[in-house]
């Protein structure tokens, strides 16, 4: 064999062993990024979809409870026209017109003149679920109601005339109300019910009065909810929130309704839009099982391929492979806390994200794990893709061009290094502070696009800086609002603090000292704004801007209370917004006091004399809620030096523990009166104490705020100098 072919071989093999070690060894280390790529990639992808998840689902249950409530105070009122409609000696006399008067069997051909009549029309949201799954129009004329009269019935039943004249405030209710008030109805003792909007009459297959909604209304007091269960008649999966009616004597006499659908209740509970394909939508509770353990029972689901939302006859366990796992999310539902947890969902690595919405009672989302990781497997398949087409570029380039394939590869090891050196060197810069620090992107290949996420990054970075800075700020602009100490009044002690779950809370006191006809009285306000953070702040502010210049005017704590709620029901109209407010004004050196309460937990006074110790109570509803809304004046005289009073917000007393047990009013009392006598500062102290010593290592789930105030002597005057 010649030299030359010797040397080439020579060369060729001092060339090609490192080269292929080299290239083994890159293919190597590639590979190894590829796999880290994809799991931190799936890891953060995994932990933004718990996080979205997680606030989507309390968005809906927040949405979820306004609506209950809504529909609650709907049916309070509902109540209240019943009982006054049938305690009117003398109701108006039943109007043919706005009546569609059903007797007991009245046969086929009657049913169908009725669903003749002209004035029955199809309305929006008014239909039955048809058997194929499809949806029928239901007739219905919004300007009468249907009276169904008794079984057995051989003449007009007493109380016609009265059901009769419901028709104006359950129009003014749905009004109200909007599409939440679907059906409304009023059943009495004798079988006689009222129905609106009034519909054709159809054959009754159930006695009305043996319904889980009406059972539940006749058993307690006040408005209940029963639950999810399908609606006789329209076959659609309805709430019903009832209350009892009573006569004049306090006898209850029957029970009134009012129905929504479930799919209407939920209808903005939609599947986030980054996680694809399917994401289940249940409405679940707890309930305790044998052994005392809570149980989870499915209620009610996201009907995919038909209408709305369908309801479980027998609510049975969700079908989870991990008993520990489900025990652990029932007991979250139990305690009424949000979560998010993994766990094995019908044979699929799932996300399950809860939110309370009511009692025992929690909305959930579950989506499959494997639809986050779409992304990244997506982004380990490129990753593979482009090694294997560098692999089979380098080998042709070594069999084709064997003497430039060293400055090839030195080529090509700069041109790979250049870029990553240059994210290096911007990483440095980055993490020095320098967010304007960027690199250049022009490739397609994996360094391009880790390129332009770093230059992405960097902004992301900058912005989320400047809001976490933005929100310090709005936390210090807020706590300077409170006051810093009591201010020092003639004949009264003063003490009090907030401590806030969030940066910033919607706790909210204050002391109001007054000129003019009000001076020598002190202000005393304490409020609570539904929620927590910068909304819950902004009320906050407006509450206390609205407050200060109308309690400094003449005017009894319940004329100023009704003047600040109707400023703020038009700032806050729609938003769901709301708060509790306390506000008190004292008078030490006439030894009286007024007071005004909007929806706020009653004050606490003790007579350390007497020992007595009693609540300061006035009729009032929370404020933002109705805008005409009259809240009653209470007053206190004769007031002696030593008496306390306690105003708080209910993060005190409605704390929990590690155990879900709650501090409780008990507690606040006790400590009162075994404190009183050291004044407010050493109750106030106590107080506290006592709650951080209950709570443990569990932080607070909401803001809690104190204000404690003693009469003291008041000081005698002078007595000018005899001239």
């Amino acid at each position: 064999m010649r030299i030359r072919w010797k040397l080439f071989w020579l060369l060729a093999a001092i060339s090609l062993v490192p080269l292929i070690v080299l290239r083994v060894n890159s293919q190597f280390a590639l590979s190894r990024l590829a796999e880290k790529l994809s799991s931190r990639v799936g890891a953060h992808l995994v932990a933004e979809a718990e996080t979205r998840l997680m606030r989507l689902v309390e968005d809906h249950a927040r949405l979820f409870d306004a609506r209950r409530q809504a529909l609650t105070l709907a049916v309070a009122m509902q109540a209240a026209a019943v009982q006054k409609a049938l305690s009117d000696p003398a109701p108006p006399a039943m109007a043919g017109g706005g009546v569609i008067l059903v007797a007991p069997g009245m046969g086929m051909g009657m049913r169908r003149q009725l669903s003749d009549d002209p004035g029955l029309a199809a309305e929006a949201g008014y239909f039955r679920l048809a058997p194929d799954g499809g949806v029928e129009p239901l007739p219905v004329d919004k300007k009468r109601l249907t009276l169904r009269l008794p079984s057995g019935s051989t003449g007009p039943p007493a109380r016609l005339d009265a059901l009769a004249s419901l028709l104006a405030p359950y129009r003014e209710i749905a009004a109200l109300a909007g599409p939440l008030a679907h059906f409304q109805a009023t059943v009495l003792a004798d079988d006689l019910t009222a129905t609106y909007p009034a519909t054709a009459g159809a054959p009754r297959r159930s006695d009305p009065r043996e319904a889980p909604w009406y059972l539940a209304a006749m058993a307690l007091p006040g408005p209940v909810w029963t639950s999810a269960q399908n609606e006789p008649g329209t076959g659609r999966v309805c709430v019903a929130a009832s209350s009892r009616v009573t006569d004049a004597r306090g006898v209850p006499v029957g029970a009134t309704a009012v129905f929504t659908p479930l799919d209407d209740l939920l209808a903005t509970v939609t599947a986030p839009e980054h996680i694809p394909g399917n994401v289940e939508t249940l409405l679940v509770a707890a309930r305790p099982g044998q052994d005392g353990s809570a149980r989870l029972l499915t209620q009610a689901g996201e009907v995919r391929h038909g209408h709305g939302w369908h309801a479980y006859v027998t609510p049975s366990p969700l079908p989870v492979a991990d008993p520990a796992a489900l025990a652990a999310l029932a007991d979250d539902v139990a305690k009424g806390l949000s979560g998010v947890r993994r766990l094995d969902y019908q044979g699929r690595d799932s996300l399950a994200a809860y939110a309370p919405t009511a009692r025992g009672e929690a909305l959930l989302q579950i989506a499959p794990v494997a639809e986050a990781l779409a992304e990244s497997r997506a982004v380990a398949a490129d990753v593979r893709d482009s090694i294997e087409r560098l692999y089979v570029f380098g080998t042709a380039i070594v069999v084709t061009v064997m003497l430039a394939l060293i400055f090839l590869s030195l080529s090509a090891s700069r041109a790979v290094t250049r870029p990553i050196l240059a994210l290096t060197r911007a990483a440095g810069r980055l993490a020095e502070g320098d967010f304007a620090a960027r690199v250049e992107a022009p490739g397609g290949d994996e360094i391009g696009d880790l390129g332009r996420v770093f230059n992405e990054l960097a902004p992301r970075l900058d912005a989320h800086l400047r809001l976490c800075e933005s929100v310090e700020l709005a936390s210090r602009v807020q706590r300077s609002l409170l006051p810093s100490r009591p201010p020092d009044f003639p004949g009264l002690a003063l003490a009090g603090a907030s401590r806030y779950c969030d940066e910033t809370g919607g706790d909210y006191f204050d002391f109001l000292t007054f000129e003019g006809e009000k001076a020598g009285s002190l202000g005393v306000a304490l409020g609570d704004v539904s929620g927590h953070g910068l909304e819950a702040a902004l009320l906050m502010t407006t509450a206390r801007a609205l407050l200060r210049p109308r309690a400094a005017a003449p005017g009894r704590p319940g004329e100023i209370m009704a003047d600040v709620n109707r400023e703020l029901t038009r700032d806050v109209y729609g938003t769901g917004r709301f708060m509790t407010l306390f506000y008190l004004e004292v008078d030490p050196a006439g030894r009286t006091a007024a007071f005004a309460r909007g929806g706020h937990d009653p004050a606490l006074r003790f007579d350390p004399v007497s020992g007595r110790l009693d609540e300061l109570t006035a009729k009032g509803i929370a404020l933002g809620v109705a805008e005409e809304a009259r809240y009653e004046t209470g007053s206190l005289t004769g007031l002696t030096p030593g008496q306390t009073i306690c105003i708080g917000s209910d993060g005190l007393w409605e704390a929990e523990n590690e155990a879900g047990e709650m501090f409780g009013k008990a507690r606040v009392r006790d400590i009162l009166a075994q404190r009183a006598a050291d004044g407010p500062q050493a109750v106030l102290e106590a107080l506290f104490a006592a709650l951080d010593a209950f709570r443990g290592t569990r932080p607070l789930d909401d803001d809690v705020t104190l204000v404690i105030l003693a009469l003291t002597d008041w000081p005698e005057k002078e007595e000018p100098p005899c001239p």
